[in-house]
């Protein structure tokens, strides 16, 4: 098997080389003439040593990266790495009854966020109109929260004022290795043929901005099949990526087949417990049980499902995630933990998404 070597051991081994082969009395100890030229030889083959050990990892799926993941997806999946997504946003604009807004009409945020508007709106009477914008820059960065697009870079005629009153949303980053591995990986060992459970998977999540899927076949009948999407962050999706995943299902799910493609239905999880032990972070212990959650119930890309199938949401494991995280919720030690005013797990149907409602300290 290959392995690397180092600068010292070809050197060695050069030297014995050389020994073998000189002919001579000429000697090849440090200093002399024919030492120096088989030191520089040594430090130019660890390097090719060294470049064929990253040949070795490039060649396999599972130690490859990058542009060489990429030619592996390619050439064994016929996968592409989904593309980072720029963001979407609808724009409130006032100005001068009347007045045309021109598409590509830019609008930022006081930190520099451009947006540029999908298509040309009038203004009605009162001068109000709206329309949608997509950020100049791809990746999370453009989701921007509500009311921070208020700046107009370039005058615009007409237009003195502009928001937004939803946040930005459906910008993603490019997949990364890991998930694009776990893609590939997935389509090698569990082939996608003939519209088969795996095939709704593989159509599903090669859509930028898809986290994970359910797929449910037969879930209403004969040719029936049921997709529950989230998004990257394991959150439930806009209606735009959910109409992504349909339209590219659509192109290439067999005729006949009744496709329904849906979010998770969201299931809250009110948490209340005595702090003994501790100050007590309620923000963090809802990002930290938030995290659990997207892992139990959405945990993997890939799976196929019955409609009555079922996730457990541990009660015990709700309090050792509050206790592992004790660094950030401030809880060393609790008493009187309850879950929906309960003691009991909490069972998820298939399509939930247990969300934290309210965490109570006392």
């Amino acid at each position: 098997m290959f392995e690397a070597e180092t600068r010292a051991t070809i050197l060695e081994r050069l030297k014995s080389y050389y020994d073998e082969a000189k002919g001579s009395d000429a000697s090849a100890v440090e200093g002399t003439f024919s030492f120096d030229t088989l030191a520089a030889n040594a430090k130019e083959f660890e390097k090719a040593y060294a470049e064929m050990d990253l040949m070795m990892d490039a060649a396999f799926p599972q130690t490859s990266w990058g542009i060489y993941l990429d030619r592996l997806a390619d050439e064994l999946a016929g996968l592409s790495r989904r593309a980072a997504t720029p963001a979407v946003v609808t724009l409130s604009i006032t100005g001068t009854a009347g007045v045309t807004v021109p598409a590509g009409s830019l609008f930022a945020t006081a930190s520099g966020t451009n947006f540029a508007t999908d298509e040309t709106v009038k203004l009605d009477d009162k001068g109000t109109g709206t329309v949608k914008a997509t950020a100049q820059s791809t990746g999370s960065g453009g989701n921007v929260a509500a009311g921070t697009i208020t700046v107009i870079p370039v005058s615009i005629y007409g237009v003195s004022k502009v928001t937004n009153e939803a946040a930005a949303y459906n910008g993603y980053e490019e997949e990364t290795d890991g998930a694009l591995l776990e893609r590939l990986l997935f389509a090698v060992r569990q082939p996608a043929t003939s519209g088969n459970a795996y095939h709704y998977i593989e159509w599903s999540t090669s859509v930028s901005g898809v986290g994970a899927v359910k797929v449910l076949p037969l879930w209403s009948g004969n040719g029936t099949v049921k997709v529950i999407v989230v998004d990257a962050n394991k959150d439930t999706p806009s209606e735009d990526l959910l109409q992504k995943v349909r339209d590219t299902i659509m192109e290439n799910a067999p005729i006949g087949a009744t496709v329904t493609v849906t979010a998770p239905v969201l299931k809250t999880v009110n948490v209340a417990l005595k702090v003994t032990d501790g100050t007590g972070n309620a923000d963090a212990i809802k990002a930290a049980l938030t995290k659990y959650f997207k892992a139990s119930v959405f945990g993997t890309n890939y799976t196929t499902q019955k409609e009555t199938d079922t996730v457990t949401i541990s009660y015990a494991q709700i309090g050792r995630i509050i206790l592992d995280n004790s660094d950030t919720t401030g809880v060393n030690d609790y008493d009187n933990l309850t879950i929906n005013d309960g003691t009991d797990n909490i069972i998820c149907a298939v399509d939930n998404l247990p969300v934290v409602g309210t965490v109570t300290l006392t």
